[in-house]
């Protein structure tokens, strides 16, 4: 693992979720939200409802938000996601 992807897990560690990803599922609007971040901020940390989706779709819908943002997955914690810009 390189020296700043791991710097960017321990930063992440002490972030709070500044996307909630709730009941609406992932729309445009939440894509642009999460770009306008990345866009911003070097990390964005998202945090997905369970209900949403269970155990199983969850890696499913990770892998689908870095792809429709063009972001990279720094961490994967249960259902919390840090993104940073590629």
């Amino acid at each position: 693992m390189d020296k700043k992807l791991k710097e960017m897990r321990s930063v992440s560690k002490n972030m709070d979720a500044s996307i909630i990803i709730g009941k609406n599922g992932l729309s445009e609007q939440v894509i642009e939200n999460i770009k306008e971040s990345l866009s911003r901020d070097t990390l964005v940390k998202l945090k997905i409802l369970p209900s949403l989706v269970g155990d199983a779709g969850k890696e499913k819908l990770f892998e689908e938000i870095a792809l429709k943002t063009g972001a990279k997955v720094v961490q994967r914690i249960g259902f919390t996601i840090t993104l940073t810009k590629r």
